[in-house]
């Protein structure tokens, strides 16, 4: 039985989404807007992932009241056993159990796909996110820290240079066992998932090489404001020798070349290098998001 009541074309109620329309991403972006400015907050969702939809599969769960926009969980679409969505409701909206309507429809949909955790990311300062959490039993993982450039430092010179080539479908190899070998993943798994990822026109990866040895790689995610950088690695031999630093120095200065949106990434609390690094060439820390387990298998 469809979930969508359809009267006089005004949607109502819970609604599983497939694609969006460009009057529905200004409806999401709106939403979004408030639900930020009411906390002060930088929910983890951006609009540009919500329009690459392909429609293959439902991603996202809405819920309207009088045909107006209330309510949204949005699901990673990479990952298949674990799958990480975030989520908001209006503030005038809240404690009507419409965030617990949306969770449920988005369980039986991930359920039925294989999906065996679901990993709810909230930040650290949200009220209603932590409230949330508490109430559905979501179990603590591991918290990140957001940090956006705010003032660009370069070191200069470097004993041994490195080079940061944009990369293809031909370097997943090299891009899988940098990823693998650093993240603990397995080398087939991040292969396929990397694939996937370069599907996406607003991704591009990289391959650090000094000559014709593979040291790093990253992979950079444009969004409707900024862009994001994830998976950053350096081989281990490689680490401490400056390498890590000339791919972030040269990512940011290609990045700044073409376009005034910001720059971020996200780093585990607990790295205390990697922040260092990281501060070290201008970023700073903005809010902290906190990463909490749903056993779908229970």
């Amino acid at each position: 039985m469809s979930e969508v009541i359809m009267m006089n074309m005004v949607r109502e109620g819970l609604v599983r989404q497939r694609t969006w329309s460009e009057d529905e991403l200004s409806e999401a972006r709106r939403l979004l807007e408030v639900c930020n400015a009411y906390e002060g907050l930088s929910l983890k969702l951006d609009v540009w992932m919500l329009r690459s939809r392909k429609g293959n599969e439902v991603n996202d769960f809405l819920y309207y009241e009088d045909g107006k926009l209330v309510g949204l969980l949005a699901l990673d679409e990479y990952g298949a056993r674990d799958k990480e969505f975030t989520g908001m409701v209006l503030p005038e909206y809240r404690r009507r159990g419409i965030f617990s309507k949306l969770l449920a429809a988005a369980k039986e949909e991930t359920r039925a796909r294989g999906t065996e955790r679901l990993i709810l990311i909230c930040e650290r300062f949200s009220r209603s996110g932590q409230a949330f959490v508490e109430a559905c039993g979501a179990v603590y993982d591991f918290s990140e820290h957001k940090m956006v450039l705010a003032d660009f430092k370069e070191r200069g010179e470097y004993k041994e240079r490195i080079s940061l080539r944009k990369a293809g479908p031909e370097d997943v190899e090299d891009l899988a066992v940098i990823t693998a070998t650093s993240f603990g993943h397995s080398i087939e798994g991040t292969k396929r998932n990397i694939l996937r990822n370069m599907e996406n026109p607003h991704v591009q990866y990289y391959l650090g090489k000094r000559g014709e040895e593979a040291v790093g790689c990253l992979n950079l995610d444009e969004g409707e404001k900024e862009f994001s950088i994830y998976a950053f690695a350096v081989l281990l031999p490689y680490r401490r020798r400056g390498f890590g630093r000339q791919m972030l120095e040269l990512v940011i200065k290609e990045v700044r070349a073409t376009s005034e949106k910001g720059i971020a990434l996200e780093v585990e609390t607990m790295n205390e290098t990697a922040i260092g690094l990281y501060r070290s060439c201008g970023f700073k820390e903005t809010t902290t998001y906190g990463y909490y387990t749903i056993d779908l298998l229970k």
